[in-house]
């Protein structure tokens, strides 16, 4: 069933071109504002809207899979309307919407011009890209995003006198899961002792501006793929099962740099369905360094065949393993997408007068963990000229 919502009823009601929708998780943002497109689309023949985000895989996983379901949902998909390999969908009034990435300010002029556009996750897009974009549309411009900081669509576009600004929240969302609300309001109580959990919920639950200060980690960029020539080094696993997901990333050197890629970021999995996992992607006896608090799990998987051995772990080895992957440029592949949102929120602790420890916060760290035994187990070889690096 589709939720006629609060969020969508605030949205149809934005009048001027450019709108500006800021607003914490869960309040309804992209989904909203993909169902009042289609509808726009449907009942206006001719238009062209084009809709980006910073990558493919994160278009793919965000606005084009809420663009599916809206359409699944209230019947009106016709799977002969979809160019896949494009990602176009023509609607039968000859109106189109396409889903897109542009990382330069050549590809998204290259792209031509529009009617409407709608930029998602927008503080991700770098605003030459964005103008470019805007320039070249003469119709409606939607922009969303959570307010991790002050950026572009507050400085360079709310200045516009063509311009409007709305504010959404959980609240403004009445298709909310009770799962999630629950996990916000746990999330609202340690808020009150928390200067981590304040701002998160600043951000995520009030929508307002929060803060990037206190990342742990802003030695990376994304990029498309892992070198043909980079040196293999170690995959690194962490193990979950109900709340937590069992993880995996790939660990790769060139030219100094370390080069990462996602593989498995999954609840509910069992050891068996772990080494099935392993084998659709063709591992055998490349190495993994595991979290040594699961030996069971480690010697049953092992015992299928694979590389795998405890992480060697020793005193302050969070903060050590940090230290090591602090000491490289690290370059992330976009679909990574679970290791990029949780580079971008892994923070330090503050205490309660809002300085900085030297301790982590625990969360966000289900694939950085992993990375870590990588670089404690592995990286610290490389001083001593085990990769061929000096």
């Amino acid at each position: 069933m589709f939720y006629r919502t609060t969020a969508v009823n605030k949205i149809l009601r934005l009048k001027k071109r450019k709108k500006i929708i800021q607003g914490g998780t869960w309040a309804g943002k992209t989904y909203g504002i993909m169902a009042v497109i289609i509808n726009y689309l449907s009942i206006n023949s001719g238009r062209h809207c084009t809709v980006i985000t910073e990558t493919i895989p994160a278009i793919k996983k965000g606005a084009l899979a809420n663009f599916f379901e809206i359409l699944m949902i209230t019947k009106r998909w016709n799977q002969s309307f979809y160019n896949a390999t494009d990602r176009i969908y023509k609607f039968p009034n000859g109106s189109i919407i396409e889903f897109n990435s542009f990382d330069s300010v050549g590809k998204a002029q290259a792209a031509g011009k529009r009617t409407d556009l709608f930029i998602n996750e927008a503080p991700y897009i770098a605003y030459d890209v964005a103008d470019a974009l805007i320039m070249r549309t003469s119709g409606n411009v939607w922009i969303d995003f959570n307010p991790t900081h002050e950026f572009w669509a507050h400085t360079e576009i709310l200045t516009n006198p063509d311009a409007e600004f709305l504010l959404l929240k959980y609240t403004d969302n009445e298709a909310l899961p009770k799962t999630i609300y629950d996990e916000l309001m746990m999330k609202l109580e340690k808020s009150k002792t928390s200067a981590y959990w304040a701002n998160w919920c600043r951000v995520y639950i009030d929508g307002a501006i929060g803060s990037l200060q206190g990342v742990v980690f802003d030695n990376w960029k994304q990029v498309s793929e892992i070198p043909i020539d980079a040196k293999f080094i170690a995959y690194g696993k962490d193990f979950g099962y109900t709340n937590d997901p069992t993880t995996l990333i790939g660990v790769w050197m060139q030219g100094g740099e370390l080069w990462l890629k996602e593989f498995i970021y999954e609840t509910g999995l069992t050891n068996p369905m772990i080494c099935e996992r392993l084998r659709s992607f063709g591992i055998k006896k490349e190495e993994i360094i595991a979290d040594s608090a699961e030996p069971k799990s480690i010697q049953e998987i092992r015992m299928q065949g694979f590389n795998i051995h405890p992480a060697t772990k020793g005193k302050d080895s969070i903060t050590s393993g940090i230290d090591v992957l602090q000491r490289y440029k690290m370059n992330v592949t976009a679909d990574s997408l679970n290791l990029i949102k949780e580079l971008r929120n892994y923070k330090w602790k503050q205490d309660k007068d809002g300085k900085t420890l030297n301790e982590p916060i625990d969360y966000y760290n289900h694939l950085i963990d992993p990375l870590r035994y990588v670089a404690l187990n592995k990286l610290q070889l490389v001083k001593r000229g085990v990769y061929g690096i000096t």
